[in-house]
């Protein structure tokens, strides 16, 4: 008996060594009662932010867990998500990330450390949205080809402004002025505030950013949604076309995300737990209608899905890029 106590000792050692005991919790009663950690790499009271802190609230209940956001902003998420993968396996922390940290920043900033595919366990998407190209309302053009069709007469339309250097809406303007074979210029500014009063006040000619930034300006008349990428129409602006329709690359159908992550090392039963929730709360009638109010559309899905999205917009804008020659550092 001593012997097979020593044996068993000596096993559990071993387990615990090798992080197989403190490895990411599997069960659903492992989780009622925890506290868990949700980190976001944007600032409170941004819409990012706005979906982390919905879900979290109602994935509570699923989880019978305590969800604390935190905060860890800077970097467009680069700073969250190199703190993150750095993180224990435990079950206890989770990150909430989007297509920039895990598509275009890779591609396109030397300084980030992390492999999107790699020092991530994916767990579900959480809401998707879709960007728009918007132009100030005093213009005379009324459809993208027109506008376009200005910009080659007039080198001061052919400006574009995007809410960040390297950004999803900076490529998207990208393949636009590509396909009509003219040289858009992006300008960065510091996110959409500051980007949607400068295209209210004519001070820049054209926009890229997300949709749920330039409904309500459109509807008041202020500016004019001249495509959305997704690949149907929105049921807010069911008058505007897709960029698909419009006859652009299918890059530009791609809507752009947020979903959860877990540390890497962490259990395929932990993800599945993790995403069941998730799955709950999207499917919740007030959570969807509260999405929508922002811009966003409920997602879900397992982690398997969430892995290939990532594995697949890599794919996608990785030659884009490369052929853009766009670095940030």
């Amino acid at each position: 008996m001593k012997r097979r106590t020593l044996l068993l000792q000596t096993a559990a050692g071993l387990f615990t060594a090798s992080g197989i005991l403190t490895s990411a919790l599997a069960q659903p009663s492992d989780l009622k009662g925890q506290t868990l950690r949700l980190v976001v790499g944007f600032p409170a009271g941004g819409t990012a932010d706005a979906v982390a802190r919905m879900f979290a609230q109602e994935m509570q209940a699923a989880l019978g867990a305590t969800i604390i956001v935190d905060n860890r902003a800077g970097a467009g998420g680069q700073i969250a998500a190199e703190y993150f993968r750095s993180l224990p396996a435990d079950g206890k922390t989770l990150l909430l990330g989007n297509s920039h940290m895990f598509s275009t920043l890779p591609l396109t900033s030397r300084s980030v450390k992390y492999d999107p595919q790699k020092d991530f366990v994916p767990i579900a998407q959480l809401a998707t949205f879709e960007s728009s190209f918007a132009i100030n309302s005093a213009q005379p053009a009324k459809t993208l080809p027109e506008f376009l069709a200005l910009a080659k007469d007039k080198v001061e339309a052919r400006s574009y402004g995007i809410p960040a250097a390297g950004s999803g809406p900076h490529f998207i303007g990208y393949v636009i002025g590509k396909t009509a074979n003219i040289d858009l210029l992006p300008v960065p500014y510091k996110g959409g505030a500051p980007l949607l009063a400068d295209l209210m006040g004519n001070s820049i000619p054209a926009a890229v950013d997300a949709l749920g930034s330039h409904i309500e300006a459109h509807k008041a008349g202020k500016i004019r949604v001249l495509g959305v990428t997704g690949t149907a129409r929105q049921k807010t602006l069911p008058d505007v076309p897709t960029f698909i329709e419009l006859g652009y690359p299918k890059a530009l159908s791609a809507s752009s995300w947020v979903g959860l992550f877990a540390p890497p090392g962490s259990s395929a039963a932990y993800a599945e737990l993790v995403a069941s929730a998730v799955s709950k709360v999207a499917a919740m009638p007030a959570i969807q209608a509260n999405l929508n109010k922002i811009g966003f559309a409920a997602a879900a899905g397992s982690p398997a899905q969430l892995q290939e999205t990532v594995r697949n917009e890599l794919d996608l804008w990785r030659p884009i890029i490369k052929e853009s020659g766009f670095r940030i550092d």
